[in-house]
């Protein structure tokens, strides 16, 4: 198992990488705030609207407490360890780097688009760019991965909830996503032959 001061090091790495991310969306001008012009839209049910954020965004807030305070996250009944968990830690640093820098990418090809809100603005167009090439739902894949990696590196059950906790919220918003997207309101057949050549969450496989 990684000591103190090496998950505290680590720790520190990512959330730099969490800064630098959040920096650049600032410089681009992202916002999630949701679209001027709505054409279309699915209502949430207001818990969800709160738990949604509060689970996606758990992973990040724990790198910064792992650089600032990691026996929060080792000293609980909670932590577990086992024979070969150090390289099982490491598994876990790469998987939240890489679902962060997916993440990243999925805002950048999206831009104004990505929003909190299930909706379709009136300038909505269809983005088939990037990582949306191969996947429809990319950021929920990037916040799949945070919350996997966040799990493995500090080796804490709290993270396996949060898990299941994103993976079912994500499945939830991509079905009513997908819904609302290959609707008349949204982009009808467009968006039907998009679904077909492309996978949820990871790459269809041909």
């Amino acid at each position: 198992m990684l000591d103190v001061l090496e998950v505290r090091l680590l720790s520190a790495l990512l959330a730099v990488g969490a800064v630098i991310g959040i920096l650049l969306l600032r410089q681009l001008g992202l916002s999630l705030r949701g679209p001027q012009e709505v054409r279309a839209s699915v209502p949430m049910p207001r818990v969800l609207e709160v738990l949604w954020p509060a689970v996606v965004n758990l992973p990040t807030v724990a790198v910064f407490a792992g650089a600032g305070w990691p026996e929060l996250l080792y000293a609980t009944p909670l932590h577990v360890s086992f024979p070969g968990d150090t390289a099982i830690q490491v598994l876990g640093f790469v998987a939240f780097g890489i679902g962060g820098l997916l993440a990243l990418q999925a805002f950048r090809h999206l831009g104004k688009h990505m929003v909190v809100q299930i909706a379709v603005a009136r300038d909505h167009r269809l983005v088939t760019s990037g990582p949306y090439a191969r996947i429809r739902h990319p950021a929920y894949t990037g916040a799949i991965l945070l919350s996997v990696g966040a799990g493995l590196f500090f080796l804490n059950l709290v993270f396996l909830v949060n898990l299941v906790l994103v993976v079912a919220l994500a499945t939830y918003r991509a079905r009513l996503e997908e819904r609302l997207l290959s609707s008349p309101q949204g982009f009808g057949l467009q968006y039907r032959a998009y679904v077909a050549r492309t996978g949820r969450f990871l790459p269809r496989l041909r």
